[in-house]
């Protein structure tokens, strides 16, 4: 009597079976992993953001100030005669000796001609991991140099609690440029045109003041590289910020992800009554005053606070609050 010896291999159909449920428990698992990625993203983006914290502090020890958005001089070209101290260079070139990074001051100091070449430098800490596009998007403008996602919070744009006009920058003018009508600028916040803010003029409090805030949702299409401050197009007025931007009462975080432009209330028109300003959210019209903070994280944005510390901010969040956390010392 012949025996069969029984044979121990998968059949085809076992064989599928193993491989669908494997292709099942990898496409459960993706999800999870990608979301681990992005949390683990999104904290070193508030590291970024609470070391630039801590420099602003170190500086602020120093100089007895925070460091300004730019120092504006409408004599001075700014190809021509820009320096590290005087016209249009960014806060942030002035925390470079306070985040590691006094090799490119000291080559900023000693470079007075074609400053912005220093851009082709990357300083990793000004950039949000959740982005990898770290070059200017602004179309003709040098996009080999390197931009940066975190912007210094000048202050409110619109009414008060009492419904006056928060103050603005004197010297800012309404003014068309980029193919739009350009408003003031804030200057109630802490990081300013001309600075001299110190921490004892925020007396609203540092732990309730908005610093830095993050712009580096993809397509905003309007960062300059790190190194430039305030843009001058000519010598009758500020064209934009490139380093700070305002709060505006109906300018949610990451508006510019789901629109290409809001009507805001930026200031009073000569009849007393509103004056509305259509502000594009993307593309090179979006590169001034006002701006849209918002990220790649999901669901909001990360803000550093005056007293170093960064909290995240729901894109839900009532405007009317951010406005209030962007003055440092209105009272609100």
């Amino acid at each position: 009597m012949t025996q069969h010896k029984q044979s121990n291999a998968f059949t085809l159909v076992e064989l599928l079976v193993v491989i669908s449920i494997i292709g099942l428990l990898i496409s459960l698992l993706l999800p999870a992993v990608q979301a681990a990625r992005e949390a683990a993203r999104r904290m070193q983006c508030s590291n970024h953001l609470r070391q630039l914290g801590i420099a602003s502090h170190l500086y602020h020890d120093v100089r007895q100030e925070l460091p300004a958005e730019s120092y504006f001089d409408p004599e001075k070209n700014f190809v021509d005669d820009d320096k590290i101290d005087e016209a249009h260079t960014s806060y942030r070139a002035r925390l470079l000796p306070y985040i590691e990074q006094g090799t490119i001051r000291g080559m900023l100091d000693n470079s007075p001609d074609n400053i912005e070449d220093l851009a082709l430098l990357q300083v990793p800490v000004f950039y949000c991991p959740s982005n990898s596009r770290h070059l200017v998007d602004l179309p003709g403008y040098a996009a080999d140099r390197y931009a940066s996602h975190y912007y210094g919070v000048a202050g409110a744009i619109g009414r008060d609690p009492s419904g006056q006009f928060y103050r603005t920058d004197p010297r800012q003018k309404s003014v068309a440029a980029f193919g739009s009508i350009l408003g003031p600028f804030a200057n109630t916040g802490t990081i300013i045109i001309g600075g001299q803010v110190s921490f004892g003029d925020i007396t609203d409090g540092l732990t309730n003041t908005f610093l830095l805030g993050e712009i580096s949702w993809s397509d905003y299409g309007a960062h300059y590289n790190w190194i430039r401050g305030t843009v001058i197009s000519n010598p009758a007025g500020i064209t934009a910020l490139a380093s700070s931007k305002g709060m505006a009462h109906n300018f949610p975080i990451n508006a510019g992800k789901r629109s290409e432009s809001l009507d805001i209330v930026l200031e009073e028109g000569d009849n007393g009554e509103d004056k509305i300003y259509k502000v594009p959210l993307r593309g090179m019209a979006a590169g001034h005053g006002v701006s849209g903070f918002g990220s790649n994280h999901s669901g909001g944005a990360n803000f550093t606070f005056a007293d170093g510390s960064v909290r995240f901010y729901s894109d839900t969040t009532d405007t009317t609050l951010l406005i209030y956390l962007s003055t440092r010392d209105g009272g609100e």
